[in-house]
């Protein structure tokens, strides 16, 4: 017990340094969290010094699908009806299209390079994912305004949604294939298990945080009873072997749309107690990555990166000109879609769980991670200077 209580103030002190350091680069903490990861881990070897290390694979599992539970409680609690009819027509028809192409590019794209279907679709369903945090620091540094940074915040804000659902469905259909699927029915039955098994408990687990809060005064009850509830969620997700994701979305979304007067100030708590979970998830994401991997997977994080960004490109450049959008945004709003942070690496993490117990030693998952942290590098350096692009030539920055 000393030693992992020694392990986790070693990695928090060292992750917000590290945090505080990347960002005078100009970069996002989550590299700067990795880092350490990489050096406490493959680089020194300082995490087997100690005792816990032969139950690392545990650690490492648990606090994963912890951090991916609240992170989708918080994406579902953001998803308010009202909102949705607010929306205008093109920008949903844009959304979608250009999640679906990245998904699909990248798709085609690895499984032209690898030969290796499975692969495509187990990175395809990463593309979708965005990173707002990075976009919206680049709105605010240069005091944009206009239309195209309407469409950009709203489009990023919502990406997230679309790309947990993606994976969701496509790593059913992936886990159907290791698992030796092989009828088309059979991972069609298992795909709509996942699925709306997910949702349904997700729902009736949010019913009854309705019925817990509107019979409840006393906040820090209400806080503990929201945990309980999404801990609950996640547990009986992976007991059933349904989609965790969809689950504590599920029960979000139920719960801000019937609760909306408690469900604020319970989204800003967990929201609030997210960071020590972020800094602690991203180290040990960078304690995953494998020097081997990275030397073979360079190539792979290319044609990820490069499919990636033609896909968000021609997405939201196809769909503006069907749904006869404004002129810049067939021009230039597809620039601004190429940032991909830390639900991208989530997503990965989850899945390679997933894939390590359907499928042991495939190597697949530390593959995954290890590209999509790779990319994740590329895309914190390329996101940023594309928005800068496309709000300068869309004349929406205030300052140059």
């Amino acid at each position: 017990m000393m030693d992992l209580l020694l392990f986790g103030g070693l990695v928090l002190a060292l992750g917000v340094i590290a945090g505080k350091i990347t960002r005078t680069l100009k970069l996002t903490s989550i590299v700067g969290y990795i880092a350490i990861g990489f050096l406490l881990g493959p680089l020194l070897g300082i995490v087997e010094k100690f005792e816990f290390s032969d139950g690392f694979s545990s650690l490492w599992g648990g606090w994963t699908h912890l951090t991916l539970a609240l992170v989708a409680f918080v994406i579902g609690a953001q998803l308010t009806f009202s909102l949705i009819r607010q929306l205008g027509r093109s920008v949903i028809g844009m959304l979608f299209a250009e999640s679906m192409c990245a998904t699909l590019a990248v798709i085609i794209g690895v499984t032209l390079f690898s030969g290796d279907l499975t692969l495509g679709l187990i990175f395809g369903a990463m593309a979708a994912a965005t990173d707002p945090v990075a976009t919206v620091g680049v709105l605010h540094e240069y005091r944009s305004r206009g239309p195209l940074t309407n469409a950009l915040l709203t489009l990023v804000g919502w990406d997230d949604a679309i790309a947990s659902t993606t994976v969701a469905v496509i790593s059913a259909i992936v886990i159907g294939i290791l698992g030796g699927t092989t009828s088309i029915i059979g991972t069609v039955g298992i795909v709509f298990f996942r699925i709306f098994g997910g949702l349904a408990i997700g729902a009736a687990l949010g019913v009854l945080l309705i019925f817990i809060v509107k019979h409840v005064r006393e906040r820090d009850i209400i806080f503990i009873s929201t945990l309980s509830i999404i801990l609950l969620g996640a547990g009986v997700s992976e007991l059933l072997d349904i989609s965790l994701i969809l689950t504590c979305m599920a029960i979000g979304i139920v719960f801000i749309n019937f609760t909306p007067y408690r469900g604020g100030s319970v989204r800003s708590f967990i929201e609030e107690i997210m960071p020590p979970i972020y800094v602690f998830f991203f180290v040990l994401v960078g304690m995953q990555l494998d020097f081997g991997m990275v030397t073979a997977g360079w190539a792979l994080a290319l044609v990820y990166i490069i499919s990636r960004m033609v896909g968000k490109y021609s997405g939201i450049s196809m769909s503006a000109r069907i749904l006869r959008a404004p002129k810049i945004f067939r021009k230039y709003l597809g620039f601004g879609m190429f940032s991909q942070g830390a639900l991208a690496l989530g997503l990965m993490a989850l899945l390679g769980i997933r894939i390590e117990s359907i499928s042991p030693g495939s190597g697949l998952p530390v593959l995954g991670i290890t590209v999509i942290t790779l990319t994740t590098i590329a895309f914190e350096i390329i996101g940023p200077i594309g928005v800068r692009y496309a709000i300068m030539k869309a004349g929406e920055a205030k300052r140059e």
